[in-house]
């Protein structure tokens, strides 16, 4: 079975707005964007990359979240059209981002637009989301919620806990095997108080008592690991960032009395004659009992 990880592409284009236009988060955000993100974001790293994707032939591409800027209606159509390029809803498990629930009105948008990729088929805005392949069970969370100016912070509402709480009990006693997306770190400490997830304290009671075999986030823009007992949590550098680029493969076997993984992490360079490729930057194996 193979996995792989992407996020935070941040695709969509502004040019044209109208500053004017905006109002509150949105035009600080614009200005952001304006002065800094789409020097460091770009289309065609991203496109490169989606190319070296598609080749890999994975089982499941995890994508978590943050696939726009500010949370307008025409970014998410764009978003809507680049995620049936990467793959169908099927292929493809979405969780959102704080950038895509930016602002009041974005969700409802989001949901509409993205509902296969975020729901797959199960009730418009209900999370946690459930895909199984094979003993493997995906988990998808949403910690992507508006907050004040400055503020990038998530939150899993409490409901969404207790569902977790449910989801988890029933995989432990079908013998499967869990694997947990959010876009917020997910754990108390791995991220600066403005970028946090609030209720990480939480998140960490519930996953203490089942603890799942791998969790993929984003937010950061950065390629970090860290081993937590079993369990393996992974953040992946922005997808479009000039800089780093990075998509993690996760090949996974069962071998009956154990899990076996490799893990092998691609980042962008560019050639001697300007083009841009993905490399193996890292490749880690190791297995886990079942």
């Amino acid at each position: 079975m193979r996995l792989i990880h992407l996020t935070d592409p941040h695709l969509s284009n502004l040019d044209g707005l109208k500053l004017s236009t905006l109002v509150g988060k949105r035009w600080s955000g614009y200005v952001s964007w304006r002065k800094n993100r789409q020097k460091k974001y770009l289309p065609g790293v991203l496109e490169k990359l989606c190319v070296a994707v598609k080749a890999e032939k994975a089982d499941q591409i995890l994508l978590t979240g943050d696939l726009i800027q500010i949370g307008l209606r025409s970014e998410i159509d764009q978003a809507a059209e680049w995620l049936a390029g990467l793959g169908s809803a099927e292929q493809v498990m979405l969780v959102p981002g704080n950038h895509d629930i930016y602002a009041r009105g974005s969700a409802a948008a989001v949901n509409e637009c993205w509902t296969e990729y975020l729901f797959h088929g199960g009730l418009r805005g209900h999370y946690p989301v459930l895909r199984k392949l094979g003993k493997l069970s995906l988990i998808g969370l949403s910690s992507a919620c508006v907050t004040p100016l400055f503020m990038a912070t998530g939150k899993l509402e409490s409901g969404q806990l207790e569902e977790l709480t449910r989801l988890l009990e029933a995989a432990a006693a079908e013998q499967q095997t869990t694997c947990l997306l959010i876009h917020h770190p997910p754990l108390p400490q791995m991220a600066e108080w403005r970028k946090a997830l609030t209720n990480a304290a939480a998140l960490h009671a519930v996953l203490e008592r089942f603890p799942p075999l791998l969790i993929f986030h984003g937010h950061l823009h950065h390629n970090r690991e860290q081993q937590w007992g079993n369990a393996r949590i992974f953040c992946t550098a922005a997808a479009s960032s000039v800089s780093d680029a990075s998509y993690r493969v996760i090949d996974i076997e069962d071998a009956g009395e154990c899990w076996v993984l490799r893990m092998t992490l691609k980042s962008v360079v560019r050639g001697s004659d300007g083009e841009l490729a993905f490399v193996s930057v890292d490749e880690q194996g190791w297995s886990v009992p079942r």
